[in-house]
């Protein structure tokens, strides 16, 4: 049983590099199977964002249709090292997701959980670089959609180069349903 166990793991380096440890493995392969009904050895894109949320992920309708579109090879499904290569970058997008948190935890000083404008200008003001008033005051301008004076945190990930947490009137849902619906009619 050793002996398997550790074949195991070395197939699994040998496709995957040295990236993964084989708890994450057990739990992408146990999410993986349970949307391969077939026991094809692919899921289908439908399937997809199930697949993720079993992993552990919680991937937005948008971010699964930018996955979709980034490695759809027109087989309508993917296999589980296409899976696991996406597991792993959502991973590392949640690691860059905590950055945000943790520098946003700095600046808000508020109960209200928002930075004022005026915290922004004055750490931007003291920044390396010399960054003009008038540059700061226009990033506050953009990023503060309800123009109250104040960045919430999904302004600030904005702020920082990060997609918007929220886009008002998903004009993608019906896109995923369409695929969902193209996939069943196959």
């Amino acid at each position: 049983m050793k002996a398997l166990i550790l074949d195991l793991h070395k197939n699994l380096r040998e496709i995957l590099g040295d990236k993964l440890d084989p708890e994450e493995y057990k739990a992408y392969r146990d999410s993986f199977e349970a949307f391969d009904w077939n026991s094809s050895g692919r899921i289908s894109h439908g399937s997809l964002q199930s697949a993720m949320r079993r992993a552990g992920q919680n991937p937005t309708d948008i971010e699964v249709l930018d996955i979709i579109n980034k490695i759809d090879n027109d087989t309508g499904g993917l296999d589980f090292q296409e899976f696991c290569q996406i597991m792993q970058e959502m991973n590392k997008d949640d690691d860059q997701e905590t950055r945000y948190k943790e520098t946003f935890r700095v600046f808000s000083k508020d109960e209200e959980g928002c930075i004022t404008a005026e915290e922004i200008m004055f750490v931007l003001k003291h920044l390396p670089g010399q960054i003009k008033t008038t540059e700061i005051e226009e990033m506050i301008k953009t990023v503060d959609k309800n123009r109250d004076g104040k960045i919430n945190y999904s302004e600030f990930r904005v702020m920082l180069g990060a997609i918007p947490l929220v886009i008002p009137g998903n004009p993608l849902k019906p896109a995923v349903r369409e695929v969902d619906r193209l996939e069943v009619e196959r």
